[in-house]
């Protein structure tokens, strides 16, 4: 009798585990990309990554009812380059300051297939101490943003109309990096 409590408990707890996992998601693909993020495969981006509790905390600051959208990006950040062909490794850990200076939300169009996408997301500024750094950052030319939430894809964010947005003046910190569709995240 004993001999089999301890089998039992043996290959119990595994069988557990192995259940959680799958009711949970364990190893599976991030559960926060919609149905047009998932057509588009694999993919990677270089990036300045935000401590969640700081990005949601800011959002809702502003907005009683974050997030406005089913889809919220996880990790939140601030791309800086989409499959970039050069990958900045030795710059991978570098502080990032990222300055909000206002809010939107609404639907957007993209101009290449028509496609809407309902998103909300902070218009930002971004600095770094880190001189190289810093000249990466200078390099771009783009609408730097922090998406919130979307219902179709999170890249539109940076289409929305801050003409008339909502002004807000944060201040939080970033780290810059990679990580790809599957959610893993490269700091160093």
């Amino acid at each position: 009798m004993r001999r089999q409590t301890f089998f039992q408990k043996v290959f119990l707890l595994p069988a557990l585990i192995a259940l959680c996992c799958f009711f949970a998601g364990c190893g599976s693909s991030p559960k926060n990309q919609s149905p047009q993020e998932k057509a588009e495969g694999y993919y990677w981006y270089e990036a300045v990554f935000l401590q969640k509790e700081e990005a949601e905390a800011a959002f809702r600051t502003v907005s009683g009812h974050f997030p406005s959208y089913e889809y919220v990006p996880d990790p939140f950040h601030i791309t800086t380059q989409y499959r970039p062909e050069a990958r900045h490794e030795d710059l991978y850990g570098t502080p990032v300051t990222v300055h909000i200076t206002a809010y939107c939300s609404g639907t957007v169009r993209d101009p290449e297939n028509g496609f809407l996408s309902g998103n909300e997301g902070f218009l930002v500024e971004v600095s770094s101490a880190d001189e190289n750094m810093q000249a990466l950052l200078g390099s771009y030319d783009r609408v730097w943003h922090i998406t919130g939430s979307y219902s179709g894809a999170a890249k539109y964010t940076n289409l929305l109309d801050f003409s008339n947005a909502t002004p807000v003046d944060l201040t939080i910190e970033g780290v810059f990096g990679l990580a790809d569709s599957e959610g893993a995240v490269t700091l160093k």
